[in-house]
């Protein structure tokens, strides 16, 4: 973490509420888990980025505890010192029985909240009782930030993540003015905001939830301007008794004022480009060029979750597509499509799961030869490791995502790339894609489009491929997470009354006595 990022929050503590937790402990046969119990660090760019950041400038984490073994860990508060092997800040876990997740997590976060945001309208499902549920747990939660913004030893700032807390903010913020407490509350919000004709389609009491749960904050941060307009232009159509700035992008709302802005998330870019540039990672790259991409064979690469907004079956009609119009194409391209399984107990996330194991069974079946086979499939989690080897080793990475708020796998390609050779071939209807200059554009929703595309890139001259690929890394290598991180907290630093005098550095504790860590959970 750079250093300056502390002086953000000098005097400041911060409060910090996601729905994943950083640290989860979980039963283990392993032999080297101490009674049992083995820690588990979830994967992901966001706890990368703010574990440090936690550690070094003190304050709580709040989130559910959802391992096997995260209350046999904690206090009777759900309170614990992380990380283990070198005590730093504090983890409040809050508990989520099944009827909690059901409706809070599984209902209307995610099919509700997540397909309307991504405007894909087919997969929306809302029931009251679902949003009932979702507004009691985020209750529970805004009760616990509550209590932590009391224990604080100086001013509080409380960080809010994503769309699991719509109603959390305004919740928080009603909580310490009961007890006349203050804190500057701020919510980041991951994914898409749709638009207001889009947001009707909730019911009109979740509908108010969301958006005056929302204005609780002092500021609200989203990927792009397109974003953060869409979330003022609901705003302004759903929510009476408003006042609005739209060119300093600031609401006035109850005798405040809500901050509205763009922040666009990125990676650890030096962690990619340094796994990318090992030894291990260059044998393992070269490994699957000669097995997969011999004979000057073009390798191509696309890694995702299996979700309905990340438009896999649309990128398997496209590469279907090519094969038939193309035949030179046939045994000179051939496509690792790394398919991570993900929220399987919804019934459209199996049935889309089981969708693109048939088309991929049948594109192989309709295509392969005895020496070659289009489309090699992992379905699995894959480790950092190993995606960097794969991101390095393809000459081209397709992103064909329907609706994303940024599309960090089109990041980590980049990084990865440290051959420059490689070409991004790359959603319009991405985040990113507002970002990146040099990446060959696509609408995914066009197959046609898709296969053009991807045949322009496969034609790419070296020249010109070096020279996209150095002009995105360097704009990388400009636009770390970190810098993300540093550009949220020094606008905080503008809009938060003045901080009292800086804490004391936290003490480092002892080595924690507890369970033995596992090896990163794969991504």
């Amino acid at each position: 973490m750079p250093q300056d990022l502390e002086r953000y929050l000098a005097g400041r503590t911060l409060i910090l509420l996601s729905n994943r937790e950083p640290y989860e402990h979980v039963r283990s046969e392993d032999a080297s888990a101490e009674d049992g119990i083995a820690l588990r660090r979830p994967p992901g760019g966001l706890v990368s980025a703010l574990d440090p950041t936690m550690q070094r400038t003190r304050g709580t984490w709040v989130a559910w505890g959802s391992g096997s073994a995260d209350r046999e860990t904690a206090g009777e508060d759900g309170r614990l010192m992380v990380p283990p092997e070198c005590p730093s800040y504090t983890l409040r876990r809050v508990w989520l029985d099944d009827a909690d997740v059901e409706g809070y997590y599984l209902g209307f976060a995610n099919s509700a909240l997540w397909p309307l945001c991504h405007l894909l309208l087919q997969h929306y499902e809302t029931r009251a009782e679902h949003w009932a549920r979702y507004h009691a747990v985020n209750a529970r939660f805004a009760d616990a930030v509550a209590e932590e913004v009391a224990r604080a030893p100086g001013d509080a700032v409380v960080w809010i993540q994503d769309y699991h807390f719509a109603a959390a903010p305004a919740m928080v913020r009603e909580r310490l003015a009961a007890t006349g407490q203050k804190a500057f509350i701020h919510q980041f919000w991951h994914i898409p905001f749709p638009p207001p004709d889009i947001l009707r389609l909730l019911p009109t009491e979740a509908q108010q939830g969301v958006l005056r749960g929302m204005l609780g904050n002092d500021l609200l941060e989203f990927h792009t301007e397109r974003y953060a307009m869409n979330f003022m232009d609901c705003v302004a159509a759903l929510v009476p008794d408003v006042q609005m700035r739209r060119e300093h992008r600031r609401i006035h709302f109850e005798g405040r004022e809500v901050h509205v802005g763009a922040f666009p998330i990125s990676i650890d870019v030096a962690r990619y480009e340094g796994l990318a540039r090992r030894a291990e990672a260059a044998r393992r790259a070269e490994q699957l060029r000669v097995r997969y991409g011999a004979n000057g064979a073009t390798l191509g690469v696309s890694v995702d979750r299996i979700d309905y907004t990340k438009g896999i079956p649309e990128r398997l009609r496209a590469l279907d597509q090519l094969f038939e119009e193309a035949p030179e194409m046939r045994e000179c391209l051939t496509f690792l499509v790394v398919a991570t399984p993900s929220r399987s107990e919804l019934a459209s996330y199996k049935a889309l799961e089981d969708e693109v194991l048939a088309s991929v069974a049948a594109i192989n079946a309709r295509w392969s030869t005895p020496e070659w086979t289009p489309i090699v499939l992992f379905h699995e989690n894959i480790g950092a490791e190993e995606l960097a080897a794969i991101y390095r080793a393809g000459d081209l990475c397709l992103v064909s995502s329907l609706q994303d708020g940024m599309n960090l796998v089109a990041k980590e390609f980049v990084a990865c790339n440290v051959d420059e050779q490689g070409v991004l071939v790359l959603s319009r209807l991405t985040g990113a894609a507002e970002e990146i200059e040099g990446a060959v554009l696509i609408n995914p929703f066009n197959v046609d489009g898709v296969v053009a595309g991807l045949r322009e890139a496969i034609a790419m001259p070296q020249a010109q491929r070096r020279a996209r690929m150095r002009a995105m890394r360097a704009r990388l290598r400009r636009a770390t997470i970190f810098d993300w991180l540093a550009s949220i907290l020094a606008r905080v630093d503008e809009l938060a009354p003045p901080a009292a005098e800086p804490l004391p550095r936290p003490r480092v504790r002892p080595r924690a006595q507890g369970a033995a860590p596992l090896a990163d959970a794969p991504r």
